[in-house]
C-alpha cells in the first residue's frame, strides 16, 4: 500500500519521467546512410533540413538537404564512383524508423550562389510495388495455370500468405509448401538468412481480421492488396532489421538490412472499437456489421468495456484498437496548432459494375444457334456434317448466323449488375445522387463482381477527414515501439470547433510527417482519416493516368 511517506519518491519519479520525455521530444533523429549492400557509410550530422513522411499503406517520401561539400553528399551523388549504385537511409526517432532507397539526387545552386544537394528517398514500402503476384507462383512463367491466383481467409493471413509465396518464388528456390505457410513451426529447413524481404509469420487460427478473397493475375502486391487493406482497415508495417535490433519474431535468422513486412489490425474497425462519442458519455463502443446483402454495413453498438488492464500498468505507452483513448481537444489550451475538418456525406445510392456476361452465357448463345442449325439440317433430311450441297449450305448458313448472333448478342445477357442501398435512400432524402459506376474487368454475377460492388459502396460511403498539426508531447507523445502513445495506423479522437459541442470523432492516423531544420526542432504533423478524395486536381489527373496505364497493362496481359 502507498502511504504519505512515499509521495516524495513518487514525485521524483514523475519529474524524472517528465524530464526524460522532454529530452526525447527535442532530441535530434539518428540519420544513417548505407550502400546497396547495407554497409554503413556514415552517420549524418550536417543536414540543412529534412522532411520524412509515413503514409498508411503507401510509400512516403523523404527529403534530406545537405551542403554540397559534405562527405556524405559527395558520396551520394557520385554514382559512378562506387561499386554498389543504391543508397539507403534509416531515420530513427521516438522508436519509429523511416527507411528507404534513394530515388534521385539533385545538386542545386540558388541566386546567392549557395550549392546544396537534395536527396529524395522513397520509403521501403515501395519494394512491395515491385513484387508481382503471379497466377501460379509454383510454376514457371511459360506455364501459368490456373489463370488467376485466388485465396480466401482472414485478411491478414491471406495477404501475408500471398506475399510470402511470391517471395519464396523469388528468393527461396525449390521448396515444399507446408499446410500453413504462415506458421513458422512448419517451415522446417526453410533458410531466410539470405533473403532481402521476409514476411513476419502468423498463424491462421489466431487471425481475427475480416475475411476476404485475394485475387491476382500478375498484379503487384500493392495493387492486389489495396482493396482488402482499405476495406478491412489493415496496416502494412515495413521495417528494416539492423544488427542490434530485437528479433522480429523468436528464432528469426535474418541478414542485416532485411526488410520485414507485417500486416496488422490496428483499427479494430470490424472487431470492436470506437468511431466517435462525446466528452460526457465517453466513446461509443461499436463494430461494423454487414447487412443481408453483405455489401453495405452499419455500426452495431456493443456494451461498454472496462479499461484494459494494460492501461493500468504505470509507465506503459501505447493504445489498443479495441479501446482507443487518445483524444485531442480543440481549445485555447491544446496541442492542436492548425486543423482542417472535412465532412463527406455518402454519395450515390446505387452502384453498377460489369460489361461482360457471366460465365457460360455467351457460350450458351453460340451453342443454341448451332443446335438450331442442326435441327434445320435434320428437317431437310441432311446431317449437319453431310457432304451434299444442301448440307453444305445449311452448315455455311449456321456458321454465318453464329457469327452474326455472337457479335450482336455477346455480352448483352447478364452482363451488368447493380446494388442499391436502401439505408442510403432513407438517409439521403428524395434528392440525391443516383448511381456510381465502379470499373472492373470482372464479369457480372461472379464473386469478383460482388467484390467490385463492395468497393464501390466503400468509395461512396460517408466519411470525414481531420488533418491537424500538433505539438509533440502536448499532451500525447508520437512514437513507435513503446516510445509513444500512438503511431501510424492507430485510432485517435479529436473534438472540432464548429461541430456539436463535445462531439469526438475517431479514425485512423493515415499519415505522419517528421520535419526539422537547423533553425527548427523536430516536429510532427499528423493526418487522421483518409484524404484521398480531397487531393489537388493535378493529383487526381495523375491517378486517372495511372488507372489508364493499369488498364493497358491488364489488356496486354490478357491478350
Amino acid at each position: 500500500m502507498t502511504s504519505v511517506l512515499d509521495l516524495p519518491a513518487i514525485y521524483e519519479d514523475a519529474q524524472s519521467a517528465k524530464a526524460t520525455r522532454k529530452q526525447q521530444r527535442f532530441s535530434r533523429p539518428l540519420i544513417r546512410l548505407w550502400d546497396g549492400d547495407w554497409n554503413l557509410r556514415g552517420v549524418c550530422g550536417a543536414e540543412i533540413s529534412a522532411d520524412f513522411r509515413w503514409i498508411l499503406n503507401q510509400a512516403g517520401t523523404g527529403l534530406l538537404v545537405l551542403p554540397y561539400d559534405y562527405y556524405l553528399a559527395k558520396w551520394a551523388v557520385d554514382i559512378n564512383g562506387r561499386a554498389k549504385k543504391n543508397v539507403h537511409i534509416t531515420v530513427d526517432k521516438d522508436g519509429a524508423r523511416w527507411d528507404g532507397r534513394l530515388e534521385k539526387a539533385v545538386i542545386k545552386t540558388d541566386a546567392q550562389g549557395v550549392v546544396t544537394v537534395e536527396l529524395l528517398f522513397m520509403h521501403s514500402y515501395q519494394d512491395l510495388k515491385h513484387i508481382y503476384c503471379w497466377s501460379n507462383p509454383f510454376l514457371p512463367e511459360q506455364v501459368q495455370f490456373p489463370r488467376q491466383f485466388l485465396l480466401a481467409g482472414p485478411g491478414v493471413w491471406v495477404l501475408k500468405t500471398a506475399l510470402h509465396l511470391n517471395l519464396l518464388r523469388l528468393q527461396g528456390g525449390l521448396w515444399t509448401l507446408p499446410d500453413d505457410p504462415m506458421d513458422p513451426s512448419q517451415w522446417g529447413s526453410l533458410d531466410q538468412s539470405t533473403w532481402g524481404v521476409v514476411v513476419k509469420p502468423g498463424e491462421f487460427q489466431s487471425d481475427s481480421s475480416m475475411w476476404t478473397i485475394f485475387g491476382s493475375r500478375f498484379q503487384n502486391f500493392h495493387e492486389a492488396a489495396a482493396g482488402t487493406l482499405e476495406t478491412a482497415q489493415l496496416a502494412v508495417v515495413t521495417r528494416r532489421w539492423l544488427q542490434g535490433d530485437p528479433e522480429p519474431w523468436p528464432g528469426a535468422n535474418l541478414r542485416h538490412g532485411c526488410l520485414v513486412v507485417d500486416i496488422v489490425d490496428k483499427s479494430g474497425f470490424w472487431t470492436g472499437t470506437s468511431t466517435g462519442g462525446n466528452m460526457w458519455d465517453g466513446l461509443e463502443h461499436t463494430k461494423q456489421v454487414f447487412d443481408n446483402t453483405m455489401l453495405d454495413y452499419s455500426p452495431g453498438v456493443l456494451p461498454d468495456q472496462n479499461a484494459p488492464e494494460l492501461y493500468k500498468n504505470p509507465g506503459w505507452m501505447g493504445t489498443l484498437p479495441s479501446n482507443p483513448w487518445v483524444v485531442y481537444r480543440q481549445n485555447d489550451n491544446t496541442g492542436i496548432q492548425t486543423s482542417q475538418f472535412i465532412v463527406n456525406p455518402s454519395s450515390a445510392v446505387q452502384v453498377l459494375t460489369g460489361g461482360h456476361s457471366m460465365p457460360g452465357v455467351n457460350e450458351a448463345i453460340s451453342s443454341a444457334i448451332q443446335v438450331v442449325g442442326m435441327l434445320v439440317a435434320g428437317a431437310l433430311g441432311e446431317i449437319p456434317f453431310g457432304g451434299s450441297i444442301a448440307g453444305g449450305v445449311v452448315n455455311a448458313a449456321t456458321a454465318v448466323a453464329n457469327t452474326i448472333a455472337t457479335s450482336l448478342l455477346s455480352d448483352t445477357l447478364l452482363a451488368w449488375q447493380r446494388h442499391k442501398s436502401g439505408q442510403r435512400v432513407r438517409d439521403a432524402g428524395w434528392s440525391h445522387y443516383w448511381e456510381h459506376f465502379e470499373n472492373s474487368a470482372d464479369r457480372a454475377y461472379t464473386l469478383g463482381a460482388l467484390l467490385t460492388l463492395g468497393e464501390g459502396m466503400w468509395k461512396t460511403r460517408q466519411h470525414f477527414t481531420h488533418k491537424f498539426t500538433v505539438a509533440n508531447g502536448e499532451p500525447y507523445l508520437i512514437g513507435d515501439q513503446g516510445q509513444g502513445h500512438f503511431f501510424l495506423g492507430d485510432r485517435v479522437g479529436s473534438t472540432v470547433k464548429g461541430m456539436p459541442e463535445g462531439s469526438v470523432y475517431v479514425d485512423q492516423v493515415t499519415e505522419l510527417e517528421l520535419a526539422w531544420s537547423r533553425t527548427a526542432s523536430p516536429a510532427w504533423q499528423i493526418t487522421v482519416g483518409s484524404d484521398r478524395d480531397h487531393d489537388m486536381p493535378f493529383a487526381k489527373s495523375m491517378r486517372v493516368v495511372a488507372d489508364i496505364v493499369d488498364d493497358i497493362h491488364a489488356l496486354a496481359v490478357q491478350m
